[in-house]
């Protein structure tokens, strides 16, 4: 995999050439954009004559992105195969091409509702698969060094504020369950509301 690249709007390739700083940025944005538009759907103030109409104005655009990102990066593979016409199977069957196919095809097909696990989980699966193959690359690497070279000192302040939600709960269920036997007739149903005390203000507020 090539890191450096001279071009930080470059799409990006098939061929190992990472997209550039700025086109992975709105890559992910787009991606946001995508999450934003399927929960307005959900949302019954948006569904009038005027916001559907502006959804699928904005599902319409974002699927054009998709496409041309496609296209794209299909189009410089084979730029850099100098349009070599026995070659081109090579690029639209490589693995990461057809990924990307799969994507586009579950976004334009009308086979799975948007708002569907699997139409969301595609994308969060895509976000995540432009940001390790970006120019941001190496900082993943560099936080994946960090966690796996000392795990003990990384995770510490995860299992101290494990231990601290768990007595939380304990001392939760101590006190209430005499008064509210539903919520906290165990330490199991104690500690979501530990949770909320320990990031919110209360258990008291839910």
């Amino acid at each position: 995999m090539a890191y450096p690249t001279t071009d930080e709007w470059y799409f990006g390739d098939y061929l190992g050439r990472l997209p550039g700083k700025y086109y992975s940025l709105l890559l992910n944005f787009i991606i946001i954009l995508l999450f934003a538009q399927i929960a307005l759907t959900t949302e019954p103030n948006f569904q009038t004559k005027s916001g559907s109409l502006t959804l699928s104005f904005a599902l319409n655009l974002i699927e054009l992105f998709f496409i041309s990102d496609y296209i794209g990066k299909i189009a410089n593979s084979w730029a850099k195969l100098d349009y070599s016409l026995s070659r081109i199977w090579e690029i639209l069957f490589s693995k990461f091409a057809l990924i990307d196919f799969v994507l586009v095809f579950v976004l334009l097909t009308d086979y799975f509702d948007n708002d569907s696990f699997v139409v969301i989980g595609t994308y969060i699966f895509k976000a995540f698969m432009s940001m390790y193959f970006s120019s941001f690359q190496r900082v993943l690497k560099r936080v994946a060094f960090i966690v796996s070279d000392s795990p003990a000192y990384t995770f510490f302040p995860l299992i101290l504020l494990s231990l601290v939600t768990y007595v939380m709960a304990f001392c939760i269920y101590l006190l209430e369950k005499s008064n509210d036997l539903e919520h906290f007739g165990s330490i199991v149903r104690s500690l979501w509301f530990s949770i909320v005390t320990m990031t919110t203000i209360g258990y008291g507020d839910v």
